[in-house]
C-alpha cells in the first residue's frame, strides 16, 4: 500500500463565472437568470421538474440508460423512477427494491444491475416497466452481500463493480454469477464506505467514515494506492468540516477537477457549521491531500446534502437531499455545465 504524505496547506485564487438557472416543463416559464459568480458552471434543479407530480425522498442517484433513458433511485420511497428524457414525467417502476441506493445500465448484456441494499443482494432486470427480475444474488464467491451501495462499470471491458459499505469488499464480475472476484480492502478504506468511482480508466473506492480515497492500480495482484484527506479528525458516519473532516459520499472526475461530496448535516454537526466544505473540488488527488481544492458549498442549499454524482454528456448531476426532513419536496437532481468561455 502506497500512502501519500500530507503537505502544507496550497492557496489557490481562480476567478470563474457561474449562471443558476432552473429547469422545468415545456410549458412553464423560465426564471431570470441569477448574477454570475465564479465557478464556470451553469447549475439547474433538473429533476423532478417544475410540472412533475413526483416527489422524491431522499433521491441517492441519476442513471442514464438507452435512447436518452433516465432513471432516479429514490431510496426511502424504495423505489426506482425512470422518464424517456427532461420534457417526460417520471413514472414508477413495479421492480420491487428496498433502500437501493444506484443503478447502472450494460449495453453489453441490455441489463441494468442495482444494488438492492436493504435486502443485501444484488439484482439484473431488462426492463423498468416490469417487476421481472433476470437474476439475483445474495452472495459473491461465499462472501455474503451486507447493505450492498454503490454500483459502476468500465465501459471499456464491461466489467461491473459492487460494494459492501461495512465489510469492505469490492466485488467485480462480468453478470451476475459470471466471472466473479473479490477484493478485500477493508484495512486500507479505514472504515464505512459508500461508493465507487470508475474514471480515467480505473477504480476508485470511497473510504466514506475515514475520509480517503483508495485507488485500485492493479486487480489482480490487490494493489493499490490511498490518498487522505486534508485535516481529518475523526472516523465518522457523517458530521461536519470543523468537527470531524470531510466525510466522503462519492467522488466524481469531470471535466479537469475532482469533484467531492461530505455527509454533513445539522444534526450530526454538533453545533458546528454543516455547510462548509460539503461539496468541493479539486485539480488532483494530491490536492485532496493537502487541501488545495475549492469550496463550492453555497451552490448547494444550506441544509442539504449532497450524495452521489453522475457524469453524462457533458454534464455533471448531483443527488442532494434533506437529511432533517425527508420527503419535505426540495429533494432535486442538479445539474452543473460548464459554461462555454
Amino acid at each position: 500500500m502506497i500512502h501519500i504524505n500530507k503537505i502544507s496547506h496550497l492557496s489557490l485564487t481562480v476567478c470563474f463565472s457561474v449562471m443558476n438557472s432552473v429547469v422545468a416543463a415545456p410549458d412553464a416559464k423560465q426564471p431570470e437568470p441569477a448574477e454570475p459568480s465564479k465557478w464556470g458552471l451553469a447549475v439547474s434543479e433538473y429533476a423532478p421538474g417544475g410540472s412533475d407530480p413526483i416527489r422524491f425522498n431522499w433521491a441517492t442517484h441519476i442513471a442514464f440508460g438507452p435512447k436518452g433513458q433516465e432513471i432516479v433511485t429514490d431510496l426511502k420511497n424504495n423505489r426506482f423512477l425512470y422518464r424517456d428524457g427532461p420534457g417526460n414525467l417520471l413514472k414508477v417502476s413495479p421492480i420491487a427494491v428496498r433502500g437501493q441506493h444506484s443503478v447502472v445500465y450494460n449495453p453489453a448484456d441490455s441489463l441494468y444491475y442495482a444494488n438492492d441494499t436493504a435486502n443485501n443482494r444484488l439484482i439484473s432486470f431488462a426492463d423498468f416497466s416490469k417487476a421481472t427480475i433476470t437474476a439475483q444474488t445474495n452472495k459473491i464467491l461465499g462472501v455474503p452481500l451486507k447493505r450492498p451501495h454503490d454500483i459502476v462499470i468500465d465501459p471499456a471491458t464491461g466489467w461491473i463493480y459492487a460494494l459492501n459499505s461495512n465489510s469492505g469488499h469490492v466485488f467485480r464480475f462480468s453478470a451476475i454469477g459470471k466471472n466473479e472476484s473479490v477484493l478485500s480492502l477493508r484495512k486500507h478504506l479505514g472504515g464505512y464506505s459508500r461508493s465507487l468511482t470508475f474514471a480515467n480508466g480505473h477504480l476508485y473506492v470511497i473510504g466514506s467514515a475515514a475520509g480517503r480515497i483508495v485507488e485500485v492500480l492493479d486487480w489482480d495482484k490487490a494493489q493499490v494506492k490511498v490518498y487522505n484527506s486534508f485535516k481529518k479528525k475523526r472516523n465518522a458516519p457523517a458530521g461536519s468540516w470543523t468537527k470531524t473532516g470531510l466525510v466522503l459520499n462519492d467522488v466524481e472526475f469531470f471535466n479537469g477537477f475532482w469533484y467531492a461530496s461530505s455527509y454533513f448535516t445539522e444534526s450530526y454537526a454538533g453545533g458546528t457549521n454543516p455547510n462548509e466544505n460539503k461539496f468541493i473540488r479539486f485539480k488532483t488527488l494530491a490536492d485532496l491531500v493537502s487541501g488545495n481544492w475549492e469550496d463550492l458549498s453555497s451552490l448547494v442549499a444550506d441544509g442539504m446534502t449532497p450524495y452521489y454524482f453522475t457524469v453524462q454528456k457533458g454534464s455533471l448531476y448531483l443527488a442532494i437531499f434533506d437529511h432533517s426532513k425527508p420527503g419535505a419536496g426540495d429533494d432535486v437532481i442538479l445539474q452543473f455545465t460548464p459554461l462555454k468561455k
